[in-house]
């Protein structure tokens, strides 16, 4: 939604339209008459919203992401990408080499990376996913009925 050329009071009356989760919360919580024009409610808005935002970490960060003991690989993968999603400075390289670097080492998975280190990060997520799917494929079959 543009508010561009409207005039203040009718940008106040509409800004809660633009806001989605904690935003809107906020906004509805405030109280009847706090807000006397659209500069009041831009300086309220950032410092009370603006300020409490995750903040992004460097691509670094993603060399402290490790598989646990316990997670299977699509857990692990799927974890990884959440946590990328919060770096700033990816790098494939870097990338592809945290996401190898945080398999957990007993993990079956190993043995076939270690035959052929993948190169490219899709190479990796190709490989991962026949490798996903097997593992699903397995367990499926050997569920109990």
């Amino acid at each position: 939604m543009t508010l561009h050329g409207f005039s203040s009071k009718v940008v106040c009356k509409e800004f809660h339209l633009t806001l989605k989760g904690a935003a809107r919360a906020w906004f509805e919580a405030l109280l009847p008459g706090t807000i006397i024009n659209f500069t009041k409610l831009a300086c309220f808005f950032l410092t009370q919203v603006m300020a409490s935002r995750k903040m992004r970490r460097p691509a670094a960060y993603l060399l402290m992401v490790k598989q646990r003991d316990d997670e299977s690989l699509k857990s692990y993968i799927s974890r990884f990408d959440r946590e990328c999603i919060t770096t700033y400075d990816q790098d494939e390289k870097i990338t592809l080499a945290a996401l190898l670097g945080g398999i957990w080492p007993c993990n079956p998975f190993m043995t076939e990376i270690a035959q052929r280190t993948p190169t490219l990060l899709r190479e990796f997520m190709d490989h991962a996913d026949g490798f996903i799917n097997a593992e699903d494929m397995l367990l499926a079959l050997t569920a109990p009925r």
